[in-house]
């Protein structure tokens, strides 16, 4: 089975960009939609589910696999938006070797953040 069989949802990667607000002059930080429904497998905390509905690896972390987009996800710049939630990357993890695909490790924010 290939890794892009596994990938049965999509997400969507915003970068945070810092601008200037003109009536106060004051520093803001906006989401920009960097890249809309990228292929991706999510995997909950309590666990992950497989085609058939059996509880196949469980963790603490919400996680993200995907193929690696056109641009370098930086977790201190990009917030990914999977199944409606958004989520900041604690960890960006080259799981392949040279970028075959990567694990993104997730914590949920707020919808306004």
């Amino acid at each position: 089975m290939s890794f892009g069989s596994l990938l049965n949802d999509t997400c969507n990667i915003y970068a945070r960009v810092e601008s200037v607000d003109e009536e106060t002059g004051e520093q803001i930080f906006t989401q920009e939609l960097a890249a809309e429904n990228v292929p991706c497998a999510f995997q909950n905390g309590s666990g992950a589910l497989d085609r058939s509905g059996r509880l196949v690896t469980g963790s603490n972390t919400d996680r993200l696999y995907l193929f690696p987009p056109d641009f370098e996800i930086l977790k201190t710049v990009h917030i990914v938006e999977v199944r409606g939630a958004k989520f900041r990357i604690s960890e960006v993890k080259d799981m392949g070797g040279r970028k075959r695909y990567l694990r993104l490790d997730l914590e949920r924010v707020a919808l306004d953040d």
